[in-house]
């Protein structure tokens, strides 16, 4: 049987196709790109360090590395992660962003160091918290280190302790200005309370009557020096 000319040229054609087809399918353009995270572990197996930096654009991933003697920009195919490229950028570490602790965190850490009266970041070249304590009527002021909470440096000085003998108003007198403030009903006797270091003051529970409606109560803070009414906390 002959083959015609155009056979051949039909069945050369379809060859070619399958070959062209077969390459692209065995090509690594075809298979899918690794994943950020895999780029990144397998940057970090072959050379541990610190990643600073990524940019990624089609083919290539870019990172930045904190080596043991400087600063490394390292180049991988995106699609096997093949090491493209390492060349080094700095010979100097580059520090990395710490965050401070909050204002909660401080607090818990030197709780043990007595009564906080004041906590305040003072944000300079090199920050830190000022911290005011007051223990066994003395008063400590710290300086604490923000990343970490350690106590960096502090002072002390003696506290005055409050005698009641100072005291201008009296129970009853604190009794009158906490209902007057509301108009309401004060109860029988206040608490006097008399913080170390801070001015002494009565708490009174008042009962404001709503007639038909539920009544209400409130502890009303006065100051004992003053008799000024300095909070009022409404009971649920």
């Amino acid at each position: 049987m002959k083959i015609s000319k155009n056979g051949y040229i039909i069945g050369g054609v379809t060859l070619i196709i399958l070959i062209v087809v077969g390459v692209l399918w065995l090509s690594p353009f075809s298979s899918k790109p690794l994943t950020e995270e895999e780029l990144k572990s397998a940057a970090l197996t072959k050379y541990p360090g610190e990643i600073i930096r990524t940019t990624k654009s089609e083919n290539e991933y870019e990172i930045d590395m904190q080596m043991e003697n400087g600063v490394y920009a390292i180049s991988m195919d995106t699609n096997n992660g093949t090491i493209l490229s390492l060349k080094q950028i700095s010979t100097e570490e580059v520090p990395l962003a710490v965050e401070t602790l909050t204002e909660a965190q401080i607090k818990k850490k030197i709780a043990t160091q007595g009564e906080i009266q004041s906590v305040l970041f003072i944000n300079e070249k090199n920050p830190y918290y000022e911290v005011v304590v007051h223990k066994e009527n003395v008063e400590f002021n710290l300086k604490v280190d923000p990343y970490n909470g350690a106590i960096i440096d502090s002072s002390q000085a003696p506290v005055a302790p409050v005698s009641t003998e100072n005291i201008l108003i009296t129970e009853k007198e604190a009794l009158t200005i906490a209902a007057t403030h509301l108009k309401g009903i004060a109860d029988d006797d206040a608490e006097l309370h008399q913080p170390t270091g801070q001015p002494p003051y009565y708490l009174v529970e008042v009962e404001i009557e709503n007639g038909e409606e539920e009544d209400r109560e409130a502890v009303v803070e006065v100051d004992a020096y003053t008799g000024k009414v300095k909070s009022v906390n409404w009971e649920n």
